[in-house]
């Protein structure tokens, strides 16, 4: 669909099958977005108690354009089947939903409206996550928001814990960027390597295979920066492409795992807080692994005390994980064993171009006791063994290190 008329004062762009805008007095605007949309029936305002200050003001336009609105506010502390019960109680008239937050109220949209088979649009209220474009996972051809709007003065003022959500996740990147070169490099069955001119100061010509790790990962790095010092605005807008660049690589990093099993384990920080909080530790924990060329003499993992574990700190059913359970042949084992200790120097050059000590500092001044809350939260001890849990749900180089018998001493 071609951009809507909205004024100079608002900026737009195509993401992916959304509609993007950024302005001023948005939700003056947000009529226009249902105008342009819907044919008929009512129009239902999904939003958790947190945000009902940018909600309502949301309603009252809605309604004052003629639209008959059906108003759902959910516990923002219920769990996630409880607020689906909540949605699902949505009457079959409703023909079009507006969810206002961020990502948590974009998949409940996304769960509601695929099934209906009806457009949704998040008006969103922090630039916290990267999921805003996200489709609902436990749904198969899940939709996406058809609008996604936010107001310049909403994102300014928000809350500095949705922040810092936002920027630990875009402080993440370039650790998930390394993770995926792993998958690449170390993890993969298959590799396709070119032919390329190499010419020296020289000007000799030879011809090598195209296997620089540095040089492939710097470019991924470049392809996903961002200034640490943009705005809420352009944090936003990063936040976004983000949101539809994950929708097409099928990746899941073990920083983003860690994060998961931090948030069941603790659930009362935003899960991007998490995601930082766990890109710093497996930072220096990779550093680490792969600084050190030992010999392979660890014992074997006690699976079944790490599925106990993660069963009591996360509440993962112990069940579930027993049904997943997947142990390396020895052929693979030795196969990755050996690949990861020819690109161990590389790898490890290539880690140590992230400055993740100059960004938890910049990351933890974005609160107003400069972090000091982390101290109240978990001890080392704790972060330690939550992160060798975490390798038993992951695959690349957290779940080898799991499988090798490396973090046994941590559980």
């Amino acid at each position: 669909m071609s951009n809507l008329s909205l004024g100079v004062d608002c900026e737009y762009e195509r993401i992916g099958q959304a509609d993007v805008y950024v302005g001023s007095d948005m939700a003056k605007r947000v009529p226009t977005f249902i105008t342009a949309t819907l044919l008929g029936g009512h129009v239902a305002v999904i939003y958790f108690d947190e945000v009902s200050m940018y909600a309502l003001p949301v309603i009252q336009e809605v309604r004052r354009a003629g639209f008959k609105v059906y108003e759902l506010c959910i516990r923002a502390t219920d769990s996630y089947e409880k607020k689906l019960f909540a949605v699902s109680s949505i009457p079959d008239y409703v023909r079009f939903v507006i969810g206002v937050g961020t990502g948590s109220v974009a998949r409940l949209c996304s769960h509601l409206c695929t099934k209906r088979a009806i457009e949704f649009m998040i008006y969103a209220t922090a630039p916290s996550t990267d999921g805003f474009l996200s489709p609902a996972e436990e749904i198969k051809n899940a939709y996406s928001a058809k609008y996604l709007v936010a107001d310049r003065d909403v994102l300014n003022t928000c809350p500095k814990k949705f922040v810092s959500a936002g920027w630990g996740i875009a402080f993440s990147e370039p650790l998930r960027a390394f993770e995926m070169l792993m998958r690449d490099k170390i993890f993969e069955a298959e590799k396709e390597y070119k032919i390329v001119r190499v010419e020296n100061a020289r000007g000799e010509v030879t011809w090598d295979i195209n296997d620089n790790i540095s040089e492939s990962f710097n470019k991924r790095k470049k392809a996903i920066s961002i200034s640490p010092y943009a705005d809420n605005e352009e944090l936003f807008w990063y936040l976004v492409r983000l949101s539809e660049q994950k929708k097409h690589e099928n990746f899941k990093s073990a920083s983003e795992t860690f994060a998961e099993i931090l948030m069941q384990s603790d659930g009362k920080r935003l899960l991007g807080e998490y995601t930082f909080i766990a890109t710093y530790l497996l930072w220096g924990f990779y550093t680490c692994y792969l600084g050190a060329d030992a010999v392979d003499v660890l014992l074997p993992p006690d699976k079944v005390k790490s599925m106990k574990l993660l069963e009591k700190k996360c509440g993962i059913p112990f069940i579930m994980l027993l049904k997943r359970i997947d142990f390396f042949t020895v052929n693979g084992y030795f196969r990755i064993k050996y690949i990861l200790g020819e690109y161990r120097e590389d790898l490890l050059a290539a880690l140590k171009t992230l400055d993740y000590k100059a960004d938890q500092r910049r990351w933890r001044r974005l609160y107003d006791d400069a972090g000091y809350w982390l101290k109240e939260t978990f001890t080392v001890r704790e972060l330690l063994s939550l992160m060798a849990l975490s390798g038993e749900l992951s695959g690349g180089l957290l779940g080898f290190a799991k499988a090798s018998g490396a973090l046994e001493d941590y559980i």
